[in-house]
């Protein structure tokens, strides 16, 4: 094993986008409760309405923890692989970065332009951490001559900026046109969410090799 360090911490970072996505799939659920419990308390009924508040509570809850976990992780496993590959030092300012932009649009929420400015220098950086993360493993796929990895991480850099690219885009429609293209932005926005999964999925496959490769 030549690089120890990468290998602890792409594991620490798979085993983070694991949870990040067990996070996300509580999150719809906990949305799909909370439309459940509205519409027991538009019809009347008290059981129904307490019984998916409670339901919905609990899994707001595990939703807060699980991500917690995720993101300490996930800072934990760029740290440790910092150690072998410098591009993983700059995922760790980008991950910096991000929390100062969260809390901006945290302190600021009574305030839309502020909040909107936080909130997208938090998602650009959390975009730039996965970039980096993803540079930093094709470098090292490089240093170990594995050009499959060193492929399929140039492909999933790609997806994500054509993802990217797209939501921009349908944002931009919106802002500029407004409703008269609303349906043009909505396809838009169905189409990058699609390529999300996607790039998700192939995230964690890359992840997997990475974490087999370094292992070796």
């Amino acid at each position: 094993m030549r690089f120890p360090n990468a290998a602890a911490g792409v594991k620490k970072i798979f085993t983070a986008e694991i949870l990040a996505l067990i996070a996300a799939i509580i999150s719809l659920i906990t949305a799909f409760m909370a439309i459940v419990a509205v519409a027991a308390a538009s019809s009347g009924s008290q059981g129904g309405t307490i019984a998916a508040g409670g339901v919905t509570l609990i899994l707001g809850i595990a939703v807060g923890i699980i991500a917690l976990i995720a993101f300490i992780m996930n800072i934990v496993g760029i740290s440790n692989a910092s150690k072998d590959e410098a591009t993983f030092k700059t995922a760790l300012i980008c991950v910096i970065v991000g929390i100062i932009g969260s809390l901006i649009a945290s302190i600021f929420s009574g305030n839309n332009v502020v909040r909107a400015i936080g909130t997208l220098v938090s998602n650009l950086a959390n975009l730039f951490v996965t970039i980096f993360v993803i540079t930093g493993i094709i470098r090292l796929a490089d240093q170990l001559n594995n050009a499959e990895v060193g492929n399929k991480g140039n492909n999933i850099l790609k997806m994500i900026i054509a993802v990217n690219v797209l939501a921009i885009i349908a944002n931009l429609i919106v802002l500029i046109m407004g409703g008269t293209v609303s349906v043009v932005a909505g396809i838009i926005a169905i189409v990058a969410a699609v390529l999300q999964v996607v790039q998700y999925i192939m995230y964690l496959s890359f992840l997997s090799k990475a974490k087999a490769m370094l292992a070796e």
